[in-house]
């Protein structure tokens, strides 16, 4: 993710007052669905304050987070979006729904007021097929039609709670989870805990924090995930693969302790929605059923595949960046189920490969490890000669091998391909260096 040098003073400042002036007022917090007044829905004064300075803030968002660029993926989300989307919804002129996702390999989704959706690559990564994943759309759709963040503002407001005392503690709490995570010699997770801090706090992002982090309180939380089932029967699928997504997530990532643990939740919470989940589904039996009886889909198992394996094989890259080996192997193996001839997907596994010969203490078992990565980089270059990356880190691992002759070969085939990178100068000293010791059909 890109980072700017934040001002927490000046954003504070801006924050306070912008928040000062949408709780100006004690007001109900029983509104109705922007979808019960259908294309006459019109937001009141202080939602339309709301509005203004959720688009501001998002445009600070996108300007510090790595947006995912695959603009088919974004059109398979918004497709899914106005598959699960009620008509009344719909007809409402003030509200449409767009979807952003986020590179980033956290358990996280969240919207805006005015309905824009995020969705994190570690998010899209975790779902099994499509009723799951609009599981997670109809909840955050939800929070947008029952116009969920004005009525938290409004009842924060009636309590008498300052909005930004919550990014406050939370920047205490960020700030000593980090130091935790330093002591304990885990420098990737101290990483994620700073820029989470640095982008949700330190910019004044109060509005993100709260959707994505913090929530609406359990009500409204649970009003949002029962929304999100009924969504899922009215467009067909199976709402009985909302808990199979808890549970999942529950058994990988349902650690309380866990800063990441945004969207889902702590182990308790996730236990809750499961219990809640059940609730739902006992009281409304056949639910998802067309009405022509064609039993709840779990979606179309082709267009989920096709759309999802490039997030999961790069969500797999940004894990094994910070060391998560086991959930990167599992990523990959789902991605090499669903396309075999994916040759990036096969460079990752050998850096996989070649990340565990490291962690492995056993001789035997680093030498198979690494054998293995070899493997992988001969398929990665099979499937695609003319990429330079695998080449060099093929030649690199000959060298120590040493197979000097083969080393040779490699490094002289990513020279061709990349004969200006920025270590080329390096590897040709490589290069001289095997020519010069007869591996490379001459002496130099």
């Amino acid at each position: 993710m890109q980072q700017r040098p934040a001002k927490p003073g000046a954003t504070r400042a801006v924050a306070l007052v912008t928040l000062a002036a949408l709780l100006a007022a004690c007001s109900t917090t029983q509104l109705p669905p922007i979808s019960t007044a259908g294309p006459a829905f019109q937001p009141l004064a202080d939602e339309r304050q709301l509005w203004a300075a959720a688009w501001e803030e998002e445009q600070k968002l996108v300007e510090e987070v790595r947006i995912y660029q695959d603009p088919l993926l974004v059109d398979y989300l918004e497709d899914l979006v106005s598959e699960l989307n009620p008509p009344a919804m719909a007809a409402n002129r003030e509200v449409r729904y767009r979807v952003a996702v986020v590179e980033d390999p956290t358990l996280n989704a969240f919207a805006y007021p005015h309905g824009s959706l995020y969705v994190h690559t570690g998010l899209l990564a975790r779902m099994e097929n499509e009723a799951q994943l609009a599981t997670v759309l109809g909840h955050e759709m939800t929070h947008v039609e029952n116009r969920h963040m004005i009525r938290h503002h409004r009842a924060a407001r009636n309590r008498q709670l300052a909005i930004t005392a919550v990014a406050v503690a939370a920047a205490v709490v960020v700030a000593g989870e980090a130091g935790d995570a330093i002591e304990q010699g885990n420098y990737s997770r101290a990483a994620q805990i700073e820029l989470l801090a640095d982008v949700l706090v330190g910019l004044g992002l109060q509005l993100a924090f709260i959707a994505s982090v913090n929530g609406y309180g359990r009500g409204l939380e649970d009003e949002a995930d029962q929304g999100g089932f009924a969504k899922l029967a009215a467009a067909g699928y199976d709402p009985a693969e909302a808990p199979k997504v808890y549970r999942a997530l529950m058994a990988e990532r349902g650690d309380s302790g866990k800063l990441e643990s945004f969207f889902f939740g702590s182990h308790p919470q996730l236990a809750l929605r499961i219990e809640n989940a059940k609730a739902w589904l006992a009281a409304h039996p056949g639910a998802g059923e067309t009405e022509a009886g064609t039993a709840p889909s779990l979606g179309d198992e082709d267009r989920f595949a096709r759309r999802i394996r490039p997030v999961v094989r790069d969500d797999a890259r940004l894990n094994l960046d910070l060391g998560r080996l086991e959930l990167a192997e599992a990523e990959l193996d789902q991605v090499l189920s669903w396309m075999p001839e994916d040759p990036e997907a096969w460079f990752l596994r050998a850096r996989l490969r070649l990340a565990q010969a490291d962690a492995d203490t056993e001789p035997a078992a680093k030498a198979a490890r690494t054998a293995e990565a070899k493997d992988a980089l001969h398929e990665a270059i099979r499937l695609d000669p003319d990429r330079p990356v695998p080449h060099l880190e093929l030649g690199l691992l000959l060298y120590r091998e040493p197979d000097p002759s083969g080393a040779c070969r490699e490094l002289g085939h990513y020279l061709e391909l990349a004969p200006d990178a920025e270590d080329a100068p390096r590897v040709r000293d490589y290069v001289i260096e095997l020519k010069r010791d007869g591996f490379c059909g001459g002496n130099g």
